[in-house]
């Protein structure tokens, strides 16, 4: 076992570690991917629409994706690695109609000048989850279902990819993979919310019906190389729970459970993932449902440390977190973020639960490249790294 894995086990088991490993989430075409990897279909929203529309090959593009990731990670040295799939890959084929103009299915899409990335020209019109489901359909489909899920599920080209090149270069990771079973209540439609009260049936079937695609799909990516599995899902908001903590228990707990149960029987880590105010569901969410590690750490949302330190979730539970990436990372300056990264290492440092430093969320479309950048530069500065290559 390499240090970085062994040092994101030791964090994940709550045992002491030569140092806090470092972790990340890199969002596709974020401009940080420019000066590391190139710009190419890759690593820039406009020039993957464009490619897309004029042809370029699934192969192609695949080869581009994994060694962008690939890069990217290996730049900045982290010690687990989360990968994103590979964008227009087995999608249908956008449509150029300007400069900067795509259609997609008949939906037009036009290139945000603020963050560079293809985006919906009206969202709220065309992308709302009130207009993508209809409660007749989604209730016929939970009817019909005959309780079965894929008969087989494919590997990941990327993660298969990525861990060539790894091995090519005798670099090792700790590999998260992420899979969720339908707990993710925020992006319930709102007739979904009303089916917990109205239709409760509708809903543990359709709880069901989505383990028997992620459970099946968890295996594959623990035996394809992922020692940690995060379970996606929000299921609070900055005021707290999107549902009542009985009906937590009742419907999202148990699939919760299970699905960690699952993890742990075949060897790997369960992490869960979400944003938002989990206090009111302290018990069920952090304890009650055995997870070894919380990703997506909403300090603006009251998850700060010293709470999580007061309350006993950082003796219990390894925070992958906690540095502020709704506020500070995308509006302070090198200087704020520096001192941030040094105050949330000395908490972790602290806690018996573990600690993985990690930007919340994400490096997402609204955070500086060179705050990131100077994330790290800190991070290695606080152990006495060596610095990052100019």
């Amino acid at each position: 076992m390499s240090a970085s894995t062994d040092r994101v086990h030791q964090a994940l088991a709550h045992r002491p570690t030569d140092r806090t490993p470092l972790f990340e989430i890199f969002s596709p075409y974020h401009p940080i991917l420019w000066r590391i990897c190139g710009r190419n279909p890759a690593t820039d929203s406009s020039m993957a629409w464009d490619a897309l529309a004029e042809g370029i090959t699934q192969d192609e593009l695949l080869s581009l994706n994994i060694k962008a990731q690939y890069d990217i990670n290996r730049y900045y040295g982290v010690d687990m690695v989360r990968l994103n799939g590979c964008p227009g890959c087995g999608e249908p084929r956008p449509v150029k109609t300007g400069a900067n103009t795509w259609t997609l299915n008949g939906v037009r899409y036009h290139r945000d000048a603020k963050t560079d990335l293809v985006v919906l020209e009206d969202p709220a019109a065309e992308a709302s989850y009130s207009h993508r489901y209809d409660e007749a359909v989604l209730r016929r489909q939970i009817e019909a279902w005959d309780g079965r899920g894929p008969a087989t599920v494919g590997g990941d080209p990327v993660l298969a990819g990525v861990k060539a090149l790894a091995k090519r270069d005798g670099v090792e990771w700790a590999y998260m993979g992420e899979i969720g079973c339908g707990t993710g209540v925020a992006f319930y439609p709102p007739f979904m919310l009303m089916w917990l009260i109205e239709a409760p049936e509708l809903v543990r079937r359709w709880i069901e019906m989505q383990k028997a695609h992620a459970f099946p799909a968890t295996r594959r990516q623990i035996a394809d190389g992922c020692s940690v599995i995060a379970m996606g899902g929000d299921v609070s908001c900055d005021k707290g729970p999107f549902l009542s903590p009985a009906l937590y228990r009742e419907f999202i707990l148990p699939a919760i459970q299970e699905h960690v149960d699952l993890i742990h029987s075949l060897g790997a880590t369960a992490v869960y993932t979400s944003d938002g105010n989990h206090w009111p569901i302290k018990q069920e969410f952090f304890f009650d449902s055995r997870i070894d590690g919380y990703k997506e750490v909403d300090q603006a949302a009251g998850m700060t440390w010293p709470r999580l330190i007061a309350e006993g979730v950082a003796d219990r539970v390894c925070i992958i977190g906690n540095l502020d990436a709704r506020h500070n990372l995308c509006h302070g300056t090198v200087d704020d973020v520096a001192t941030e990264v040094k105050a949330c290492l000395d908490y972790g440092r602290q806690t018996r639960g573990g600690h993985i430093l990690h930007a919340s969320h994400s490096v997402h479309e609204d955070m500086p490249a060179e705050n990131y950048h100077a994330a790290v530069t800190a991070y290695r500065r606080y152990f006495g790294l060596a610095p990052l290559p100019d």
